[in-house]
């Protein structure tokens, strides 16, 4: 039983020493830490949280067949209708999953902030591709 506290706390204290001591790797020369650059703000739109699949906003097509949701450039995109919200849930659940990312990619360069209430499912159908 001692034994196994001594092990334990080394174990621990090992722990805290690399912790403290760890420095995380700067973001290789030329690569942006954030994918919309510095000007943007922390607060995660619902796109950045998937940042992992490596792909930046200047990938993909810029414009995708959703003409209908041009009105809604510079909307607050808190105070949508449920209405409204269901015109974006529509658009996104008919595309292809491979084309989701990008569609909401496209809607951030175009200025149409995506509805808060259906960032979950956007980043589920990002994250089953």
């Amino acid at each position: 039983m001692q034994g196994a506290l001594i092990i334990l706390a080394f174990t621990v204290v090992v722990g805290v020493i690399l912790r403290l001591t760890h420095k995380p790797d700067p973001a290789p020369s030329g690569e942006e830490e954030t994918p919309g650059g510095a000007g943007e703000s922390a607060e995660c739109c619902g796109v950045h949280a998937i940042c992992e699949k490596q792909m930046t906003l200047a990938e993909g097509p810029d414009y995708f067949d959703d003409e209908e949701l041009d009105r809604f450039k510079g909307h607050d995109p808190a105070t949508y209708s449920p209405d409204e919200v269901e015109e974006f849930r529509e658009v996104m659940l008919t595309m292809e999953p491979a084309e989701v990312y990008a569609w909401a990619s496209a809607l951030t360069r175009r200025d149409i902030p995506f509805p808060t209430s259906l960032r979950p499912e956007l980043l589920m159908l990002i994250s089953e591709e």
